[in-house]
């Protein structure tokens, strides 16, 4: 066999391999950044000024996202784990529990309940208009329950850290809570300055 009989496949082979390299790139580059969607779905809902308040509460826990925007699979897994909510009907269960009337408003229950309402929605669980409209009745539970941003925030954290077997001080914060004070900090700094506690959610009822 000639070398140029042998050069020919292994050139076939590079222009190949250099077709399906140049192909992955450009998909890369035309693919959505996930952050960059998250963040634009997170300004065009907040718009909304009662969406915004929302958004300002739940932030406190997910730092930069709407778990209502959450990949299908993602929303599951957190419900699975961290709920034991398997399907809509355990769904359910768990936001009447959370809202349940016989209990005092707390942030505890009510900022949680805002969370696994919103990941119902990524988990097919909820569609989003119901989601919004059963969480307005808990956002303005919220406001009557405290006076403003910090005073919310200040009891979930004591919650979250009582349920979790951690100091009250925040002396024994694992990383998670830590990633929730910093959370806070930076609202402080940003969205709640802009944005009063008691900015009119509309109708609760509605």
């Amino acid at each position: 066999m000639s070398p140029s009989a042998v050069r020919t496949p292994l050139v076939v082979l590079g222009v190949v391999l250099a077709v399906l390299v140049l192909l992955w790139v450009i998909g890369r580059l035309r693919a959505p950044d996930p952050d960059r969607v998250m963040r634009e779905r997170l300004e065009a809902d907040a718009r909304d000024p009662f969406k915004r308040w929302v958004q300002s509460a739940f932030l406190i826990v997910t730092g930069n996202c709407d778990y209502g925007h959450l990949d299908r699979g993602e929303a599951i897994r957190i419900l699975t784990r961290w709920w034991e909510v398997h399907g809509p009907v355990e769904h359910r269960r768990t936001l009447d529990s959370l809202a349940d009337p016989g209990r005092p408003d707390n942030a505890w229950d009510l900022v949680r309940f805002v969370l696994v309402a919103r990941l119902g929605v990524a988990a097919g669980y909820l569609d989003d208009a119901r989601s919004w409209a059963e969480i307005r009745p808990i956002a303005a539970r919220l406001q009557r329950a405290y006076p403003d941003w910090s005073a919310m925030a200040q009891a979930y954290v004591l919650a979250r850290r009582q349920a979790r077997g951690l100091a009250a001080d925040g002396t024994e914060d694992d990383g998670a809570m830590a990633a929730i004070r910093d959370n806070i900090a930076h609202l402080h700094d940003s969205r709640w300055r802009e944005l009063s506690f008691r900015t009119e959610l509309g109708d609760a009822n509605g």
